[in-house]
């Protein structure tokens, strides 16, 4: 009777277990980002935290959901990275929504050295602004479709200068400048 108990519990206990698959490819797409050395030279607002990151040989696929939100994948490809600029908002503890995220993610090509891009050629490079609050009907990706961008790729050392402005949901984040090694 208690080899009986047994079984069953050793089946419960081994589905309760991690997939050891899952937290492998976590770890790899964790080695894939990275968050090089950069400098942001341009202002971060003083209530938050602004960050660069680039995910190494990634592409975006931009996509459009079953109620028209825009969102992007990142998918393998060796010719291309994504650059990933975010302000954050630091929000006291204990307080329920009040979260504040801008993004700005671009992709650009590993091969390309100078790339200057204005307005309607900025969706070349995948561009989306990204508000994520507690706003109703103001947050997600919006299309970047207005704006400058000068980017410079050589000697493993990327440095971009952004102005930009969405017209869709108001915006903190509007000029970018930053350098990363």
């Amino acid at each position: 009777m208690k080899q009986l108990l047994i079984i069953p519990i050793a089946i419960l206990t081994s589905c309760c277990c991690t997939n050891k698959s899952t937290a492998s490819k976590e770890k790899e797409a964790n080695l894939n980002t990275i968050e090089a050395v950069s400098t942001i030279n341009s202002d971060c607002p003083t209530d938050g935290k602004c960050t660069v990151t680039v995910l190494k040989n990634k592409s975006m696929n931009v996509l459009t959901d079953e109620i028209g939100a825009v969102y992007y994948r990142a998918e393998d490809n060796a010719n291309t990275s994504i650059i990933i600029y975010k302000y954050e908002r630091n929000v006291p503890k204990g307080l329920q929504d009040a979260d504040y995220r801008e993004e700005i993610v671009f992709e650009i090509n590993n091969s390309e050295a100078k790339i200057n891009k204005n307005d309607f050629t900025l969706q070349s490079t995948k561009m989306l602004y990204g508000r994520f609050c507690f706003c109703r009907g103001q947050t997600g990706f919006y299309k970047v479709s207005n704006g400058n961008l000068e980017l410079e790729n050589k000697n493993n050392q990327i440095h971009f200068k952004l102005d930009f402005t969405v017209t869709e949901v108001p915006q903190t984040i509007k000029s970018i400048e930053a350098t990363i090694k």
